[in-house]
């Protein structure tokens, strides 16, 4: 009896540790998916706002101008319109800077909204 008891003790534990990782097993399934589900609809969410931006930049730069990026001339910050001023997008921050040529301090660009000063960097080996 004794040792039908200790074998019953022993089966019974023995399930309960494999039931525990089991259970473990399947909640750790659970939360990958979970979180694979997740990151989906995140990868979705971001897709959709970047199209938005994207629309909202091409928009802003509706405005009749040839746009010429690239193109740095007298001190222009790179990706700006040497035309109009506007960056090619829209930057970070409150202000949509529209670049103009600094008259006071050239080479180099002000912004007509902020008053943000940009110097070109002038390295040694342009200077040669």
């Amino acid at each position: 009896m004794k040792q039908f008891f200790f074998q019953a003790v022993l089966l019974a534990g023995s399930a309960a540790i494999v039931g525990y990782f089991l259970w473990k097993a399947g909640k750790a399934l659970a939360i990958y998916f979970r979180d694979r589900r997740d990151a989906r609809r995140a990868a979705a969410e971001a897709e959709v706002l970047r199209r938005e931006r994207e629309a909202r930049n091409q928009a802003r730069l509706d405005n009749g101008c040839d746009h010429r990026f690239g193109e740095t001339l007298g001190g222009f910050p790179p990706f700006a319109c040497r035309r109009c001023g506007l960056e090619q997008t829209k930057p970070t921050g409150p202000c949509d800077h529209v670049w103009r040529l600094d008259t006071e301090s050239a080479p180099g660009a002000v912004c007509e909204k902020c008053g943000k000063r940009y110097k070109p960097i002038v390295s040694e080996q342009t200077k040669l």
